[in-house]
């Protein structure tokens, strides 16, 4: 993916919380969980970085580095990939505040159709109950929705408004993708998928892989989603406190003391939060293997350090870049920005490096060339005289002159 040029097509005019005539902001949605910390609206495509927190899928490109890490606009934790949308939250807030959600699809879609660039399209509501069971993966076509299938209306038949809000929202729309159960304290990965932080902690392996889709999580173990932690907790009480009580019995029986357990994994979360060092947080002193501003459309890498591979056969205006691992891992996840891409696609070595050339460039000495120009304008006798001025012995100098 070219962040580069994503960014600056959306930053010019980004959609954000609709305002009345007066610029007062409009919120036609009822729950504080879910409101965007950057554009202050309800969340749209959510994406949960490492750190726990969530923000729409423009608002957190856009925020982006091209050239060093980026950093969370709640607590600056610094990260460097791309997260995928979380679907159980994007289909949640479907069925949640189906109104507003409605609203800001129209806003969104019609911003990327002006820019030609999009974001993935999730057409099938109903595809929220395989999100967890992996048949989404096997079937990366349903995922892919042309443009104008995108901007079909999205009807929910089977909920109910109460005061403008659905209450049709069950345990089924937040079950944990490895038990089954209600989401206890929930974890998301890069890739988007949901666990327990319990379950997830449980899984033995180095580096982190989820269990779904079988990618690899970069950096280590995330944050609990406090945000929609707190939602399930209002929103199925009995519930929450009997997996509490679950979890806890679990742990006490592994461990024979749940707070150790607790404790671990918080030193876990923290020490993804603030021992990163200061080698990860900007470019590396060799720009060579740097590609500014451009990003792996399988890990979310941004920007990709080391080789890049670009797609020969995806003309969108973004592209498809992998990054040397995910290349050599044949990645079968589709595009960041909704790209039209296939497992028969080729891919080139991309070498070009515009900043490292372009830095490469101005570091080469340069003549003056105005000199020159000069010099040879002047009549000879003058140009001689010129010349003896330039080279006038050191002793004979007055202040003036050396000033």
């Amino acid at each position: 993916m070219a962040g580069a040029e994503a960014e600056e097509a959306m930053n010019s005019s980004s959609p954000s919380a609709s305002s009345s005539g007066d610029g007062t902001l409009i919120e036609d949605f009822s729950n504080s969980f879910f409101q965007c910390c950057v554009c202050l609206d309800l969340l749209y495509k959510p994406i949960v970085l490492a750190c726990g927190h969530i923000s729409c899928f423009w608002c957190v490109h856009k925020a982006m580095h091209g050239s060093r890490a980026s950093y969370c606009a709640l607590c600056r934790q610094p990260y460097k990939h791309f997260p995928s949308i979380c679907q159980l939250l994007h289909f949640l807030l479907l069925k949640l505040e189906p109104a507003a959600y409605k609203r800001r699809e129209k806003e969104v879609l019609e911003e990327e159709e002006r820019m030609d660039i999009y974001s993935p399209q999730f057409v099938d509501h109903l595809i929220s109950e395989r999100v967890h069971s992996g048949e989404i993966l096997k079937n990366n076509d349903s995922l892919k929705a042309n443009k104008s299938e995108a901007s079909k209306e999205l009807t929910f038949p089977e909920n109910r408004l109460e005061n403008g809000i659905c209450k049709q929202i069950s345990m089924n729309d937040v079950l944990c993708s490895l038990c089954k159960e209600l989401l206890y304290q929930p974890v998301v990965l890069n890739c988007g998928h949901v666990f327990c932080e319990s379950c997830l902690s449980s899984v033995v392996g180095d580096p982190l892989k989820c269990q779904v889709c079988q990618s690899l999580h970069p950096g280590e173990f995330p944050n609990i989603c406090l945000d929609l932690d707190h939602f399930l907790e209002e929103q199925f009480p009995r519930e929450y406190a009997m997996r509490r009580e679950s979890v806890l019995l679990k742990v006490e029986h592994r461990h024979g003391d749940p707070s150790s357990s607790v404790l671990h994994t918080e030193k876990q979360s923290s020490k993804s939060s603030c021992n990163v060092p200061d080698d990860h947080l900007c470019l590396p002193e060799d720009l060579s293997s740097v590609h500014v501003g451009v990003g792996c459309d399988s890990c979310g890498m941004y920007p990709i350090i080391g080789k890049r591979y670009k797609c020969q056969d995806c003309r969108e205006t973004i592209g498809f870049d992998l990054c040397e691992a995910c290349y050599n891992t044949s990645s079968k996840l589709p595009g960041r920005f909704n790209q039209q891409h296939t497992p028969d696609h080729k891919f080139e070595l991309d070498d070009t490096l515009l900043l490292y050339k372009i830095l490469l460039f101005r570091a080469m000495p340069e003549e003056d060339p105005q000199q020159d120009v000069a010099e040879a304008d002047l009549p000879d006798d003058d140009q001689q005289d010129h010349e003896d001025h330039d080279h006038v012995p050191e002793g004979n100098l007055n202040e003036d002159q050396i000033l």
